[in-house]
Formats: structure tokens, sequence, C-alpha cells
């Protein structure tokens, strides 16, 4: 009886078939938009780890034509549950990333820049803060971006203002980014700003900006925080510190990946600070929210 191939040598056996060595490989997927390192290559063709990240996942498709061998022949031969990974590992457009939302978001990044797919999120930590009456005052945005393609410039924020607020947020660079065309729907109370990096990024770069989201005061109270990602993201950390005088009970981070695996609810709890936190780690598409209670 023939034995099935595992993945390792079957990656081993076709790069060695293709003739080309590992840096060469590694080039010719940083020209589809893939950074993967010689030595994760490396580490795959021995058994020492195998792809599983929804970016590995995407990156061993381009792999499979780099070697000329068969489309899936290598992805085959990973265990089920990681196969199962290409849903998660799919893009969505904004318009379905929103739901019932979508047209308004559609119209806001259409009155800025094209969201060309120029840059991939590789970690979000937001930080907001509430005030005495549990109305959103202001929130710090760090995001680690890596470009996937040739001179990446800029990328587009979304905000939804769900308390049906009349006022929505400032958009203020903090570093690494200046503020460009800013798109508003008030009847859904949506905003989208475009951010120009500042400085010109080539394929497979990465670099970190901050910005702040600051609120006009005697906004509605909140009943949640939240990010959607139109792409897998390695890294979502969100944080929510309120007032002293206006601090609520029952929090919840929720995860609602937009297709392929379902959601989660996690209860959490509040510090000495009066900050609640969650941190997602590998997550496809989707929204992420940490929600509360207020008692009255």
């Amino acid at each position: 009886m023939t034995q099935r191939r595992d993945f390792a040598s079957a990656l081993h056996g076709a790069i060695t078939a293709s003739g080309l060595t590992l840096d060469r490989i590694v080039h010719r997927l940083a020209e589809r938009g893939f950074a993967l390192s010689t030595a994760t290559l490396s580490y795959w063709s021995r058994g020492r780890s195998r792809p599983e990240r929804p970016e590995s996942l995407a990156a061993l498709s381009a792999l499979e034509e780099i070697l000329r061998v068969p489309s899936g022949s290598l992805r085959e031969l990973l265990p089920d549950r990681v196969r199962r990974g290409r849903a998660a590992a799919r893009s969505v457009p904004f318009g379905e990333l929103w739901g019932s939302f979508g047209e308004a978001v559609d119209h806001v990044i259409a009155q800025v820049k094209s969201p060309a797919d120029q840059r991939r999120v590789l970690s979000y930590h937001e930080r907001y803060h509430l005030d005495e009456t549990g109305a959103e005052r202001y929130c710090r945005v760090i995001a680690v971006l890596e470009a996937v393609t040739e001179k990446a410039k800029h990328m587009v924020t979304v905000y939804r203002d769900d308390t049906s607020g009349t006022h929505l947020p400032t958009v203020i660079p903090v570093a690494g980014v200046r503020l460009g065309r800013v798109g508003i729907d008030r009847e859904s109370h949506v905003m989208a700003a475009e951010l120009w990096f500042d400085q010109t990024l080539r394929k497979g770069e990465r670099t970190v900006v901050e910005y702040d989201l600051e609120f006009v005061r005697g906004g509605n109270r909140s009943l949640m925080c939240e990010r959607r990602f139109a792409s897998p993201i390695r890294q979502y950390v969100l944080e929510v510190t309120f007032h002293p005088e206006a601090v609520p009970r029952y929090f919840q981070a929720i995860s609602e990946p937009n297709k392929g695996t379902g959601g989660a609810t996690v209860q959490l709890s509040v510090d000495d600070r009066r900050t609640v936190r969650a941190v997602w780690l590998d997550q496809p598409a989707g929204a992420y929210r940490i929600s509360w209670e207020w008692d009255r």
C-alpha cells in the first residue's frame, strides 16, 4: 500500500524540483503581496512548523503557483481543521461587512479615496475613554500595517456612531500619518477618513501609525465600542476606560466573523482602574466589540 505523503516532504520535493532557492521563492511571494521569511519556508519544508494562520494559508496558494504544482495539492496535505481556514482568510467587501449600513459605508468611502488593497492590517490597538455621562470622549488608535503593493500611500478608517448622536468624532493624526479627505453620512451616523502615510511604503515594508478620535461633549451614552475588519487580522486589542461616576456592569467581548466559523461571547471584568480589555488573535474578517449594560 502506498503511504500518503505529508505536507513537509511534498513541499521539500516541490522546492527541490523547482530549482529555486528559498530566497528566490520568498522574493516571488513578495511580488504577489505575501511577506514570508526564508526561515518560515525552511521550517515548513522540514516539518518544524506548518501554515495555519489565514495569511499563511493565502500565501500557500501563491506558493503552489510558483513551484508549478497543481493548485491545492500542498494544501490538501494539511489537517482538515487547517484547510477549513480558506473561508476565514477571505476578505469581504465593505458593504457586506457592515450589513444594513453597507450602502452608507460605501457612500462615505466614495467621498474620500478608494481603499485599494495597498496594505494589510497586522495589529490594531484601541483605547477608548468615556466621560461622566457614559459617552465616548476620545480614543487613541495604534495600527501596525504592511504594504502589499508598491508605493502604498494611504489607509481609510471607518467609524459608525451606534448611539445616533448628532456629532461624529474628529480624526486627529498623531504619528506616521496626515489627514486627507473625510466623508460623512449624517443620516446613518457613518464617517470615513483618509489617512496618508508620512512615507510611501514599498511592498513588504511595515509601519506604525497613530491617530485619535475626539468626540464633542454632550454625546449620548454608549453601549459598546467596536471595530470591523474587512480582512483577517492577526491581533486586535480593545480597551475601554470608564469615568469614576459612570461605570456600567456586565461586560462582554463579542466576536462576529463575517463568514465561516461562528461567533463567540466572553464575559469580562473591570479592573481597579475601571478598564475592561479584550484581545483577539488570528481572526477572520468580521466585527469585534466590547459591550456593557448600565444600571439605569
